[in-house]
């Protein structure tokens, strides 16, 4: 199939799929083209599609592309769509979803260590959302078990990979109010420890002040966490 051809079937398939389009879908679909194709074919159609400027865009959602509203123009669009999906979640729920973000692999111990409260049906109503799943059980005392995000995760939240989890102040943004004092001073540490393993500069947090000595994080090995998969 052309290079134009390809494009203008995907921008079809893009506009019409409720989840994130991967190479391999589209292979399969369209039968006589590879997915190399059709990667290329979709990092071309983004950067024209994106160039247009218009409200909408092309973007890369946990291996897959997707059609999305600019944020902008976000609230518009929920404006007209007031519904509360299944995945919706209480302040709470949210704060024990990002300790596992960050923290991965963690256990309910942990989880509960930095929220001060039991969070047993915080996690089983994480497990039934399909926004985190069992990752096996930790090598200490109990043999507890351990807890990671999903590829279900990164499609609600618009993340491309783990990389792109929000910065702490950022965190607002998510839950819709803001976190706890205690939740915050908990987190500070498990972020910059992230952002130091992925080679980051420091962030900085709300009400701080930088100084002018802050110097960026040296490189580090890539992080060891576990890649996301679909709960099981």
């Amino acid at each position: 199939m052309e290079i134009e051809q390809l494009k203008k079937v995907l921008e079809s398939l893009l506009f019409v799929g409720e989840a994130p389009l991967t190479p391999k879908k589209a292979a399969s679909i369209l039968k006589d083209t590879t997915q190399e194709e059709v990667q290329k074919a979709l990092a071309d159609l983004q950067a024209e599609i994106n160039g247009l400027e218009r409200s909408f865009q092309v973007v890369q959602i946990a291996e897959g592309w997707q059609l999305v509203t600019r944020q902008e123009y976000h609230r518009y669009a929920k404006d007209l769509y007031k519904t509360i999906t299944k995945t919706r979640m209480s302040k709470a729920a949210m704060e024990a979803l990002a300790i596992i973000a960050y923290k991965q692999p963690a256990t309910r111990a942990e989880i509960e260590a930095i929220r001060g409260v039991e969070v047993g049906d915080m996690v089983q109503n994480l497990l039934e959302k399909r926004m985190i799943r069992i990752l096996g059980r930790a090598e200490t005392p109990g043999r507890p078990l351990l807890y990671g995000t999903t590829h279900e995760f990164l499609v609600h939240f618009g993340l491309k990979d783990l990389s792109d989890l929000p910065k702490v102040s950022e965190i607002q943004e998510l839950t819709g109010d803001k976190p706890s004092p205690e939740f915050l001073k908990e987190m500070e540490g498990e972020l910059r420890r992230r952002e130091s393993k992925l080679g980051l500069s420091p962030s900085v947090l709300d009400g701080e002040v930088p100084t002018a000595s802050a110097q960026p994080a040296e490189a580090a090995p890539a992080s060891s966490d576990p890649a996301p998969e679909s709960a099981p």
